[in-house]
């Protein structure tokens, strides 16, 4: 089991970064002074082995489940197990998290050579190469998708899973399903990437990802995400957002269910999975 240390250089351990804060702002017409709640965006500094790797802004929450899904999804690790600590620091309103990996997981590491300053709304920016950026993908083993009502019914359930979103919004939920369509988790972020990464960390940390689950996000869906879904084994990807050509044409070769549920209209099923 990963053990998890937390060391706080500017604030007590047990108050970690908030998600959300409140900013006042000024109405012209009325010249009145009025607070909004907006959502925490926090640098986090991710080192493997003491060696600095990334630097991604994140929602301060949920955050051991980024590392494992960030990690899981950047190919550096295949299991939860290759992970063997995190100890996580708060500096101001940053946060620092040095990550202890199996010898085999930095030797992995070591061949990749890809550094990053990632940003809320960039997935395979600082990547070193075409082929690192867009990598040859396995096409996953034929899971049948959600019917078209289970997929229906996603609009009102997903609702009630999104507790920081519901707060502030602008804020990104990506969601683990069983195979009837019921949500089994939910992990929420400012960076539609980071929500699949913690849901995906959430579940890998449990041993849950199995080809038969499906996932949910709520924004757009690129290429990146589709990527995510295909590495993880899950076999359907839904998204509320419109796809890119290239999450299509990417889940296609994949032989990834991908399925776009509108705000109003019928499911659209980009693709099907083939036997």
């Amino acid at each position: 089991m990963t053990n998890r240390k937390i060391k706080d250089n500017d604030a007590h351990p047990d108050a970690p970064l908030p998600p959300h804060s409140l900013h006042h702002y000024i109405d012209d017409a009325s010249q009145v002074t009025s607070f909004a709640t907006l959502p925490t965006e926090t640098p986090l500094a991710i080192g493997y082995n003491g060696v600095s790797h990334a630097v991604m802004m994140v929602t301060p929450q949920d955050i051991e489940d980024f590392i494992y899904g960030f990690s899981f999804t950047e190919r550096i690790i295949r299991t939860g197990s290759e992970i063997h600590d995190i100890n996580i620091q708060h500096r101001s309103d940053a946060l620092i998290a040095d990550v202890q990996l199996a010898n085999r997981a930095q030797a992995r590491l070591s061949l990749t050579k890809r550094h990053l300053a990632g940003r809320t709304g960039c997935g395979i920016c600082g990547t070193e190469s075409l082929d690192h950026a867009i990598p040859k993908l396995e096409p996953l083993p034929y899971v049948e998708t959600l019917s078209n009502d289970s997929v229906l019914k996603l609009r009102e359930s997903l609702r009630h899973w999104q507790s920081l979103g519901h707060i502030s919004g602008a804020i990104h939920a990506a969601m683990l399903l069983d195979e009837k369509g019921d949500i089994l988790l939910c992990r929420e972020d400012i960076g539609r990437h980071n929500a699949l990464d913690k849901t995906l960390g959430t579940a890998l940390r449990s041993k849950a990802l199995t080809p038969n689950l499906a996932l949910l996000v709520t924004s757009r869906c690129s290429i990146e995400l589709v990527q995510k879904a295909v590495l993880s084994g899950v076999g359907t990807l839904i998204t509320l957002g419109t796809p890119t050509s290239l999450a299509v044409n990417t889940a296609i070769q994949a032989n990834l269910n991908l399925v776009h549920l509108p705000r109003q209209d019928a499911p659209r099923f980009y693709n099907r999975a083939s036997r």
